[in-house]
């Protein structure tokens, strides 16, 4: 189901953000849920895992509130993976990373990689 939580994995806290096969109506919803667990949190120390997989709803509303999403994320964030991007995410991805000028957001394949990786991070 589609939210934000945060989880520890090997003494890590991490935002998850699951839009796995979400609406509009609730990308938008935990879009505004993530922005509360992440914008409380001091500067340069949230780390992000965002799940995109399966078919959830893109179009302009959508990527218009990722690309502000992403940006306004940007003060606060450590490091953020990116899982579940097919072709046409990715050019929505693409979009984002261009717009917020992020460096600290990267992709991978699975939930399980990026949970390693952010565990690994300092």
């Amino acid at each position: 189901m589609p939210g934000s939580s945060v989880i520890t994995y090997k003494g890590k806290r991490i935002v998850f953000n699951d839009f796995a096969d979400a609406t509009t109506e609730e990308i938008i919803a935990t879009i505004k849920q993530a922005e509360e667990l992440i914008r409380t949190q001091p500067p340069e120390s949230v780390y992000i895992i965002t799940d995109t997989s399966g078919n959830s709803m893109y179009n302009k509303e959508v990527a218009a509130a990722f690309k502000e999403f992403v940006a306004g994320n940007k003060p606060y964030v450590k490091m953020s993976v990116v899982i579940g991007l097919d072709r046409i995410k990715k050019v929505l991805y693409d979009a984002v990373i261009l717009f917020s000028k992020r460096k600290n957001l990267i992709t991978m394949n699975t939930l399980e990689e990026a949970k390693e990786f952010l565990a690994k991070q300092p």
